[in-house]
């Protein structure tokens, strides 16, 4: 779970940036942060899925956020250039 050189502020800036308005603070995106991890130490990357949802309470099918975080982490540049509004993320509702 490396933010590979981003700062928090700038994490949480850059997602906030993407939403339109201010959903996350620096704290808020620490305390995720530890406990995303804390769930992948204790249950691989389906605890740190489920973790998100539920923390975010995120609208978001789990199965396509499987795949979406599958394709970030074979392509780290793609999640940048969605952090950064050059590409939207391909994600679907829950029915």
């Amino acid at each position: 779970m490396s933010n590979q050189g981003l700062s928090m502020k700038k994490l949480a800036d850059m997602i906030n940036g993407i939403m339109g308005r201010k959903v996350l603070s620096e704290h808020q995106l620490q305390q995720i942060m530890e406990g995303a991890k804390r769930a992948n130490r204790e249950g691989g990357m389906n605890a740190v899925l489920d973790y998100l949802l539920k923390v975010t309470q995120a609208d978001v099918d789990k199965g396509d956020l499987k795949r979406f975080a599958n394709q970030i982490q074979a392509n780290p540049q793609l999640g940048m250039d969605i952090l950064q509004g050059r590409k939207r993320p391909n994600l679907k509702r829950r029915r």
